[in-house]
């Protein structure tokens, strides 16, 4: 059960920053781990054992800034707008037949901002607002769900990249009728070409007076690169540090195209 939970959080935890405003994704070349100008790169993810976690090839664009304006996939497409300050203020997620199902605007005051989601009808669907920084480098927020919270800090590099992340969650569990707490930190490092090469991780499961802990190391292997420094190759390994072997689709091999 608590590696479940890990596994989990390591699939849907992936936030970082954009300028001197934090985001919750990577918008930029530099933040994706490309280190030579790049417009457009196609992201396979290589098979390596019997199972691996399910994941279309991806497609990302990006402007003659830098910036990621697309991101596609078979099943669709999102689309990214920026002002005239470079901070993002709009995604769009397209379905295949072209129309956007969802879209998500980003209104910016003082030293916060807020992202609404809505639908295709115009109905807002969910609002979250985030605090960030510019100085101390941090975005903080919470995300309210069906069954409990959870309150996240994020501490950035002076390039936007995560360097440490805080998030405690609060669940409450019906068939216990009881809160469950969830502690989740980790620490990134990153190679001379702003790679990501590592991340550690431990997660504390506190329920009734009694805590749990897991902890796992991703380690990145950089197997080669182009002319310009851009990653051609990774190969991608998460190891649980009990001594226990990691599930087969968290062994994996990313290969990179660029046009």
């Amino acid at each position: 059960m608590r590696k479940m939970i890990v596994i989990f959080i390591l699939l849907v935890v992936s936030l970082s920053t954009l300028v001197g405003v934090f985001m919750e994704e990577e918008l930029t070349a530099q933040q994706f781990g490309f280190s030579g100008k790049v417009n457009t790169a196609k992201i396979e993810i290589v098979k390596l054992g019997a199972e691996l976690m399910v994941s279309d090839p991806e497609i990302l664009t990006f402007n003659q800034a830098g910036f990621m304006i697309s991101r596609e996939t078979e099943g669709g497409k999102t689309e990214y707008k920026y002002d005239d300050l470079g901070r993002l203020v709009k995604k769009e997620f397209i379905g295949e037949e072209g129309s956007v199902f969802q879209r998500v605007d980003i209104y910016y005051d003082g030293d916060f901002y807020d992202a609404v989601a809505f639908d295709e009808s115009g109905i807002e669907l969910e609002r979250t607002r985030y605090w960030y920084d510019t100085e101390e480098r941090t975005l903080v927020f919470s995300v309210l769900t069906e069954t409990g919270v959870s309150t996240n800090t994020l501490i950035f590099d002076e390039n936007g990249k995560k360097l440490e992340s805080f998030s405690v969650v609060r669940e409450n569990i019906l068939e216990l009728e009881t809160d469950v707490y969830i502690v989740v930190e980790s620490k990134f490092s990153y190679d001379s070409y702003g790679s990501l090469i590592g991340e550690r991780m431990i997660v504390r499961i506190r329920k009734e007076g009694k805590e749990q802990a897991t902890e796992y190391r991703k380690r990145v292997d950089i197997l080669s690169r182009d002319d310009n420094g851009n990653p051609v190759r990774e190969f991608h390994r998460t190891e649980f540090l009990d001594g226990s072997s990691p599930p087969e689709e968290f062994i994996y091999s990313r290969e990179f195209t660029y046009y």
